[in-house]
C-alpha cells in the first residue's frame, strides 16, 4: 500500500437530501463502489490497499454498512490498483485496473478472474455496460497515454444492469420536484479486445 492518510469517508445522501457516514472506518483513495440487482450488498475499494471487499448494505434500515468480506486483491505481478467498477447481471464485477491497462471480470463467490479485456493505454479508470441490450462495456481511460473512451462487445449471454437512478420524492419536504434524467449517448473512438 502506498504511503498517506485515511482521512476520507464514506456517505450516504438520503431522498431527503440528509447525508449519513456509512462506513465506520476511514480511508484514501474510495473506488469501485457498485451494487448488484437486489441492492444488497455493496462493493468498495480504497485503491492504495489493493483489496475489493463486500459489504451488506442496508436497503430498508439505512444505517452504517456491515459483513464486511474480502472479495477480490490485485495480483503482486501487476501494477496500479482498482478504479471504476459495475456489476453485470450474473453478479459478476467488472474492475477498471488504471496502470495495469485492463479491465477484469472477477467471481465475487470465489474470488477469482474469469476475464481479462487488455487496452492498449495503461490507465482504464471506469467501465459501465451500454447499448439497447445493455451487452457492450464501455471503458473510460486517462492521460498520459489515454484520455479515450473504447468500447468492447461482450460475449454472447454477458449483460450488464441498468444504472440505478436517485430519487427526490416528488413534493417532498425539502420543496424539491422530480425530474426526468436526460438521456446519455456515447460515440467510442476505438475497441478493446477480449482474452
Amino acid at each position: 500500500a502506498s504511503e498517506g492518510e485515511n482521512n476520507a469517508g464514506l456517505y450516504r445522501l438520503g431522498p431527503d437530501l440528509q447525508y449519513e457516514k456509512i462506513l465506520d472506518y476511514d480511508f484514501r483513495v474510495s473506488n469501485c463502489i457498485c451494487f448488484p440487482a437486489d441492492g444488497r450488498t455493496i462493493y468498495f475499494c480504497d485503491t492504495p490497499t489493493r483489496k475489493v471487499y463486500a459489504f451488506d448494505y442496508p436497503v430498508e434500515t439505512g444505517g452504517k454498512l456491515s459483513n464486511r468480506r474480502l472479495v477480490w486483491t490485485v495480483p503482486p505481478n501487476l501494477p496500479g490498483g482498482p478504479d471504476g467498477a459495475q456489476v453485470d447481471s450474473d453478479g459478476y464485477l467488472w474492475i477498471a485496473l488504471t496502470g495495469a491497462g485492463r479491465v477484469v471480470r472477477v467471481d465475487p463467490s470465489r474470488g477469482s478472474v474469469d476475464m481479462v479485456v487488455h487496452l492498449p493505454v495503461k490507465s482504464p479508470t471506469s467501465c459501465t455496460f451500454g447499448g439497447p441490450d445493455l451487452d457492450t462495456l464501455f471503458i473510460t481511460t486517462r492521460g498520459p497515454d489515454g484520455g479515450g473512451l473504447y468500447q468492447v462487445k461482450l460475449p454472447y449471454g454477458i449483460r450488464g444492469l441498468p444504472e440505478p437512478e436517485f430519487s427526490v420524492p416528488v413534493g417532498g419536504s425539502n420543496g424539491m420536484s422530480a425530474s426526468q434524467p436526460a438521456p446519455a449517448s456515447f460515440r467510442p473512438s476505438s475497441h478493446g479486445t477480449f482474452h
